[in-house]
């Protein structure tokens, strides 16, 4: 089992992005669990576990963000873990 950490900076905030992940996730059966949330400095953290294919997908579509956003880098991080800490995936409110 794998786990993903993105940090999206660009215009990602007020528009749509933490609910247009959650809802990639969701509406394509992707078998991860973790969250999206906003950081204090106007960039998006993602957390996901699951397998290298769906971690990719979900890179993919973080790359391009919602229609509104602007993502102008991304800094990534994957680890091996041993279980999963989370058992859905959603953003969480600030």
């Amino acid at each position: 089992m794998l786990q993903m950490t993105l940090v999206i900076k660009g215009k990602v905030q007020k528009v749509g992005f933490r609910y247009s992940v959650v809802d990639f996730v969701l509406s394509n059966k992707l078998p991860l669990v973790g969250h999206v949330r906003n950081l204090p400095d106007g960039s998006v953290h993602v957390l996901a576990q699951g397998d290298i294919e769906s971690l990719k997908e979900l890179h993919r579509f973080c790359s391009k963000g919602s229609p509104r956003s602007e993502v102008r880098e991304i800094s990534e991080n994957l680890i091996s873990v041993k279980k999963l800490e989370y058992s859905e995936f959603s953003a969480l409110v600030d």
